[in-house]
């Protein structure tokens, strides 16, 4: 869960809501969507523990037209821009080693990253693994550093640069008045939780799936939210709001510079990019197995050899090149300083409409299957919550911003190239000549999925 996220859209975030009280009870209210969302994903885990997460529960549900979920699906996974991080890790990396580089240097190295990872991914499943979780070691580390220090300023250890009350003496003052920035904030918050439903990604390579996602999702949603909140409130100890607006994606690196001094900025910097390398090869370890079940379907480009796994126990590099090839496209074409919020905003949007219809999905199963079946069933009033939040990312960052958007791109653009996506998307759907097998099959039936995916029957 702990991604590049956390590390950088803060900054963006108090720039487009204005204040601290507003930041800060953004955080709160992602806390309790992904609670929200991690229930309803919970409930549909349980009942198919099944590797795809999200195409799962939409082939189960909208069986008909015969492919059309699963086709935009694949849309979305492919441009949700799963490379994007790469941007944060080129930008602390190069702080780093404090080196100057051009623009076409900087997309370079962000390219560069994006084919570490997939290198990474090819050693073995086993390491694959051991990288991510020897590189979220570091991330712990970061977070405690952080915390250590606000801390530390707290007590009166370390000497605070300012009123240490002043940011929190008046935290609703200058908030924002526009909608759309705290839509477009709200999007940024939610980006940093994103990983809560990774696992639904995976569960078929889960040992005892049902009990592992109740026990360690619970626990990893809870404390992971907790300590987001900690972090958010920290960073207001350790920096006036003047310093964490003007951060950007080097926000660790730059605030605990302004208290260490620049040889502890550039140590942390390095820190911040080798976490989120780990992050990025966690992203790449889920999605490239939804992408390999994908083309085993038939439905993505080049399925028979997308389809196929490598001697190290991943999908063939082929996949990884496949995954990541419109976040190379977006690095190199978008301008580099506005790329990776746009991106966000891009992925989210997307993944605003998914989680809507997963919500539906919820809903229609929930029609086909008796309650004895369910291993676990969420409370009714969540999936409602949620998915009225749903509605309102996709519909509110439709209205024109007060001020300027949240980057230097036109404020349409993400949810205009979010629905260019869906269009392109029922567009190779249409020829991919699906039709010739849809024909017997375009009046199939829920039942049919559920038995092909397997309901499990509750102990």
């Amino acid at each position: 869960m702990i991604g590049a996220a956390i590390f950088s859209v803060p900054s963006s975030i108090f720039l487009s809501v204005g204040s601290v009280g507003a930041a800060l009870s953004l955080w709160v209210i992602g806390i309790m969507i992904t609670f929200c969302g991690f229930y309803i994903y919970l409930e549909l885990g349980c009942l198919l523990p099944h590797t795809g997460g999200e195409k799962v529960y939409l082939d189960t549900a909208f069986p008909r037209p015969y492919r059309l979920a699963s086709t935009l699906y694949a849309f979305y996974i492919l441009f949700g821009f799963p490379g994007m991080a790469s941007v944060v890790i080129a930008d602390n990396t190069l702080f780093a080693f404090n080196v100057t580089a051009s623009e076409i240097g900087q997309r370079a190295l962000a390219v560069g990253i994006m084919a570490l990872v997939a290198a990474a991914l090819s050693i073995s499943r086993e390491w694959s693994v051991r990288i991510v979780n020897s590189l979220s070691l570091l991330k712990l580390a970061t977070f405690l550093l952080i915390l250590s220090t606000a801390l530390a300023i707290v007590v009166g250890v370390i000497p605070s640069n300012g009123d240490l009350g002043a940011n929190f003496q008046n935290p609703f003052a200058h908030s924002s008045t526009s909608v759309y920035d705290y839509s477009v904030s709200l999007f940024k918050v939610l980006e940093s939780f994103l990983g809560w439903n990774s696992a639904s990604l995976v569960l078929g390579e889960v040992k005892n799936p049902q009990r592992t996602l109740k026990v360690a999702g619970l626990l990893s949603v809870g404390s992971v939210g907790l300590l987001y909140l900690l972090i958010n409130v920290s960073y207001f100890i350790v920096a006036t709001p003047s310093d964490i607006g003007q951060a950007g994606t080097q926000l660790v690196a730059r605030l605990l510079g302004n208290v260490f001094g620049s040889a502890a900025s550039r140590v942390t910097a390095g820190m911040v990019a080798l976490s989120t390398f780990g992050s990025s090869v966690s992203t790449a370890f889920a999605v490239t197995r939804v992408i390999r079940e994908l083309a085993a379907e038939g439905i993505t480009p080049a399925a028979s050899i997308l389809s196929k796994t490598s001697r190290s126990g991943n999908p063939a590099i082929a996949t990884s090149i496949f995954m990541f090839g419109p976040s190379v496209v977006a690095v190199l074409l978008l301008p580099f300083g506005d790329a990776y919020a746009f991106l966000l905003d891009v992925n989210q949007y997307m993944l605003a409409m998914v989680y809507g219809a997963v919500v539906v999905c919820l809903f229609i199963i929930r029609q086909n299957v008796s309650s004895a079946e369910y291993p676990f069933q969420v409370w009714t009033w969540v999936p409602w919550l949620f998915l009225a939040c749903q509605i309102y990312l996709v519909v509110s960052p439709l209205a024109s911003p007060s001020g300027p958007g949240d980057t230097n791109l036109p404020y349409w653009l993400a949810p205009v190239v979010s629905f260019l996506v869906i269009g392109l998307g029922v567009l190779y759907w249409r020829l991919k000549a699906f039709d010739n097998s849809a024909r017997n099959l375009w009046f199939g039936k829920i039942g049919d999925n559920l038995g092909s995916y397997g309901a499990i029957t509750a102990p």
